[in-house]
């Protein structure tokens, strides 16, 4: 399971469907585009590893030449029912890595993608908001990077029940890196560390598959189910799954889940036999979950089943001394995968860094470090390296704060005044509103908001 992106193009419903299962279920992430103009905007936003696309009629061969031109660095496969010798010699010719020709056996196709991968001259991972650090790195905890006290604490927790089969909610916003905290909590268990780490984005999943994804089916249990499979938590047997996005499963799932909780067994879809499965389940959200069980949109027997240890990660501007950690190994990362040598970054480009504050967290630092290693040119990270809105954003920050400093240096004088008059007055109200030139009314007002009342 190596979180390679693939990108299905142009298939039918059915024939889609099925690949997303089988592709998602060999640990890869999957996007679907209908139309040709619809893949060529998903290859320029996102770096795929292997587009996966039918070919209907000879025209379409042109397509391969351009999916091949827009990629940056990935493969073409071809996956159709028009099986002809000159269409194949054609495609192969305009840059597809191979021809398949339907019905194919899913692990063929499953062996000519890990083929089509060791054939990239470097395969990208992007696998969440943080990347794998080398072990020789003293500010990584299981993958981790940062040693500030909030994540001091974190260690500290999962240390203590990561040898536990308890389940584990782990809280935060997007971009904190729960899905990298789930996998430290895998490799901290002793005793499932060798086991499978099954991952299931249960947001991302289309809504007709959840339950087969999760939970497997048997043949003919609904169209397009041509052999049994197994579900996520039998493939996690023995190990861990992370439930991503708990919050996103329909009521009828959410009871089902509970089952495997409590009593750790469960029914395919179309079958009634009793599975029995041992994982450690790690639930995660950034949704407020206590507010979406008084909704009634969250059971509360789950949340109170999920909730026995609850981690919450803290958002990166409540962090920010982890900051110089998380550069240095970003731009390293990026500068070897990019084949730069960086010789470092400029003090302002740091400063900017600090005041930022960070809506988007660690995956989004690590997307505008990506960007300013490609952009630059002199071997030195500059502001001119960062994106505009960052700067003007910062900028608004800064200007900001100076305001409110100014606002309070030039409260500290009037201030002084009142209590000098008041003393003078011996704290007679009437007195010191008379001779301050201002009503009792708003003198009571001054004295609240410098905190005065009590001192009268």
């Amino acid at each position: 399971m190596d979180g390679s992106q693939i990108l299905l193009v142009n298939f039918e419903l059915l024939v889609q469907k099925s690949l997303y299962e089988i592709l998602c279920r060999a640990g890869y992430k999957v996007d679907i585009a209908s139309e040709t103009e619809e893949a060529l905007e998903c290859i320029s936003e996102k770096p795929y590893q292997i587009v996966l696309t039918d070919l209907n009629k000879e025209d379409d061969v042109e397509l391969v030449k351009d999916l091949k031109d827009k990629l940056d660095s990935g493969e073409v496969i071809i996956l159709t029912s028009y099986g002809n010798l000159d269409f194949a010699v054609r495609s192969i010719k305009l840059g597809a890595f191979d021809y398949l020709v339907r019905p194919v056996e899913d692990e063929k196709i499953i062996s000519v993608i890990e083929r089509a991968l060791l054939n990239l001259p470097r395969k990208k991972t992007h696998g969440g908001p943080f990347k794998k650090l080398s072990k020789k790195s003293d500010d990584s905890f299981h993958g981790i990077i940062g040693k500030s006290d909030k994540l001091n604490e974190i260690y500290s927790v999962v240390e203590r029940i990561a040898n536990a089969k308890t389940t584990i909610l782990i809280r935060g916003e997007s971009g904190t890196g729960k899905r990298l905290l789930a996998h430290s909590i895998h490799k901290a268990d002793k005793k499932r560390c060798n086991k499978p780490f099954v991952e299931v984005s249960c947001g991302a999943l289309p809504r007709d598959i959840v339950e087969s994804e999760l939970f497997g089916h048997t043949k003919g249990a609904f169209t397009g189910a041509i052999a049994d499979r197994k579900g996520r938590f039998e493939l996690a047997h023995g190990g861990t799954i992370l439930l991503d996005d708990i919050d996103s499963l329909t009521p009828d799932l959410q009871v089902k889940l509970l089952r495997i909780i409590q009593q750790k067994e469960f029914e395919r879809v179309g079958d009634h036999r009793t599975v029995k499965v041992d994982a450690r389940i790690v639930a995660a959200t950034n949704q407020d979950l206590e507010k979406l069980v008084s909704e009634k949109k969250f059971r509360e027997d789950l949340y109170y089943r999920l909730n026995v240890i609850s981690i919450v990660l803290p958002p990166l501007r409540e962090r920010k001394e982890d900051l110089p950690s998380l550069l240095e190994h970003f731009v390293n990362l990026y500068s070897k995968e990019n084949h730069k040598k960086l010789k470092g970054m400029d003090g302002g480009v740091i400063e900017v860094l600090k005041n930022y504050h960070w809506p988007g967290n660690i995956r989004e630092l690590e997307n505008i470090i990506e960007r300013a290693v490609i952009l630059d040119t002199d071997g030195v990270i500059n502001k001119d390296d960062l994106p505009e809105i960052l700067i003007s954003k910062t900028m608004a920050n800064v200007s900001a704060s100076a305001l409110n400093l100014l606002k309070d240096i030039l409260r500290e004088p009037e201030k002084g005044h009142i209590l000098r008059i008041l003393k003078e007055v011996g704290w007679n109200k009437k007195k010191a509103a008379k001779k301050l030139g201002i009503n009792r009314t708003t003198l009571y007002n001054k004295l609240r908001k410098y905190n005065l009342i009590s001192q009268g």
